[in-house]
């Protein structure tokens, strides 16, 4: 009797024992993912009872969160078009100007969001190809990322910016389309551990920020800087993501141990 592999496991079963995602039709052994032989087999018997796996179920759900998101931003933009355009109104077009600008923002976000940027991984001076530089890149990528808990090696990913085989050192940063912002999460949640790795102390790893999101930043950084010249002490830079990104300065009372009240927020 022939077997078939399980893509969770890998491990081999026989086809009873096996079920099928009904959106990516990959099977999966059904000890692997709870399921009794009572419920494999009505999913055999084409019964109509189907089964998800845990990735196309996860996609769904964003794909569900993205478009409520859509319809809310719809239902912000004709509010505020009804009153750019009431009579009352001043400055009307400039102000239709600012809302095009946001609306284009927030979409860039929502498109970014599911992306991440990898800093300081250094280009092959011997290479004098970009796809020579992008199948290199195929092979130290996943290790990089391995080191932070994601495991993929089939991934999506370009260098930024002009492949120029003239300059000896190449660094170009390289941005990662990833399928869920929950893998986003964990591996930004995670990047302080490739400065325990040696060699990959250098490599640093971001969200993909929007150039409002850079700018937003930078002027906090700036902030920052100014206020430890001028003597502040225990200032650091804390960086959320709920929905949209946060900065904000807090003041730390290490004699206390405690955080205190005294914080100021920066909308990116």
């Amino acid at each position: 009797m022939s077997v078939i592999n399980c893509s969770c496991c890998n491990g081999p079963a026989e086809p009873h024992k096996i079920v099928n995602c009904c959106v990516c039709n990959k099977p999966y052994k059904i000890d692997c993912v709870n399921i009794s032989s009572g419920e494999a087999r009505k999913i055999h018997s084409k019964s109509g009872l189907t089964w998800t796996c845990k990735n196309c179920a996860q996609l769904g759900n964003d794909i569900n969160s993205l478009k409520k998101i859509i319809i809310a931003l719809q239902n912000d933009i004709n509010e505020l078009k009804s009153k750019m355009l009431t009579p009352d109104a001043t400055n009307s077009q400039a102000n239709l100007l600012d809302v095009e600008k946001i609306v284009q923002e927030v979409a860039d976000r929502e498109k970014r969001k599911f992306n991440i940027v990898v800093f300081g991984l250094k280009e092959d001076k011997d290479l004098k190809t970009n796809n020579d530089q992008l199948n290199a890149d195929k092979v130290i990528l996943p290790k990089i990322l391995s080191a932070v808990g994601f495991n993929e090696n089939d991934l999506n990913f370009m260098r930024l910016g002009k492949f120029d085989s003239s300059k000896q050192e190449r660094c170009r940063p390289v941005k990662v389309f990833l399928s869920s912002t929950g893998n986003v999460i964990d591996i930004l949640r995670n990047s302080f551990k490739l400065k325990l790795i040696p060699d990959y102390s250098n490599i640093s790893i971001s969200s993909d920020r929007t150039p409002m999101q850079l700018q937003a930043y930078k002027a906090v950084k700036n902030e920052l800087s100014n206020r430890l010249a001028n003597g502040e002490l225990n200032l650091k830079i804390y960086i959320y993501k709920n929905g949209c990104w946060y900065i904000y300065i807090s003041v730390i009372d290490r004699l206390r141990n405690r955080l205190t009240d005294h914080h100021e927020i920066w909308y990116m």
